[in-house]
Parts: C-alpha cells; sequence; structure tokens
C-alpha cells in the first residue's frame, strides 16, 4: 500500500474511532466492523469494489448493503465513504478501524498456538499471563493448534509474540550449532 492510501485509510479509520470513543459506543462499532470485514474478506468482494470497470452505482449498492443492519454512526460512516468515492478502500479502513479501536482501547485479540488443545485453566491462567505481561485487556482468546510446534506454546497479542515451542528451541539451538 503506498503512502497515500495508508493516510487516507488512517484518516477514515481514526475518524470512526474518535466516534466510536466519544459516544460510547466501541463494541457496537466493534461488531460492526468484524460483520463488514467477514464479507470484505473475500476477494472477490474486494476486486469488484475496487475495480476501474464496474460502475460507482454498483459499488454503492454493495457498500449500502451494509448500511441497513448498522447504527446510525456506521451508517453515516459509509455514507460518507460512498460521498467520497472511496469503496474500493473499504477493506484497507475497516482493517485499520480494528487496529485503531485495539489501540486506543488496549483490548486485544489474543491468539495461543500449542500442540495439543488447552484446558479452561489454562486459558485462564494463560489470559491473565499475557493481560498483565503485555499491559492489555483480552478481547478474544483464539486457539489454534499445530502438532509441529512439538510442544510449549506460541502466544501472539498487540503485534507481540512470545515463542516457547520446542520447535523455535530446536531451530534456535541448530542456528547456535552451525
Amino acid at each position: 500500500m503506498d503512502k497515500k492510501t495508508q493516510a487516507v485509510t488512517e484518516i477514515y479509520a481514526k475518524s470512526l474511532v474518535e466516534v466510536a470513543l466519544e459516544r460510547d459506543s466501541v463494541p457496537i462499532i466493534y461488531d460492526e466492523v468484524r460483520a463488514i470485514l467477514s464479507v470484505l474478506d473475500d476477494q472477490q468482494v474486494q476486486d469488484f469494489l475496487a475495480s476501474k470497470a464496474i460502475d460507482l452505482s454498483a459499488k454503492s449498492e454493495v457498500v449500502r448493503l451494509f448500511q441497513e443492519s448498522c447504527s446510525n454512526y456506521m451508517k453515516q460512516f459509509l455514507e460518507i465513504i460512498l460521498q467520497n468515492e472511496r469503496q474500493q478502500l473499504l477493506y484497507l479502513i475497516m482493517k485499520e478501524v480494528l487496529k485503531e479501536l485495539s489501540l486506543k482501547t488496549h483490548i486485544f485479540d489474543i491468539e495461543v498456538t500449542t500442540a495439543v488443545a488447552l484446558s479452561d485453566d489454562q486459558k485462564e491462567r494463560l489470559t491473565a499471563l499475557v493481560e498483565k505481561k503485555f499491559a492489555l485487556t483480552k478481547r478474544n482468546l483464539i486457539e489454534k493448534i499445530d502438532d509441529e510446534i512439538i510442544g510449549g506454546f506460541i502466544i501472539k497479542a498487540n503485534n507481540k509474540v512470545i515463542d516457547t515451542s520446542i520447535r523455535s528451541q530446536l531451530q534456535e539451538l541448530k542456528m547456535n550449532l552451525k
């Protein structure tokens, strides 16, 4: 993404996040953004909105479909995107909104990868550890199972990683032996 596109997406995202914070509607906006992204994650939808060959009115119709089930704040936000003909940036803007919401509220998804499923007690202890170590609040705990890590765990939250997996330790040992 070029600098101009990044700047535009940040401006739009920050404006929506400011409204969400001012109006105490962060959970609603977060849920709406996640719902919109669940549709926009489809590459065909992104390509449709980005295509110069497709009429602007057709793109607007797609964006207006989102407005039908959104709060007034999101409806107004999407309308501004339509008025400024930024439909092609909608996916990037929504991703940036999630990032900004997390940064402003210190509420993040925590992703944990283990070789075997964690018990509820382990999940609670892990969540407490991550919240304390990273100074954040958990929104969701996303658990992934990957038997290739052999043992241990990999935690990702707020662009930070704790990797205690056996696989990474073996890789480090291999590098040190060279």
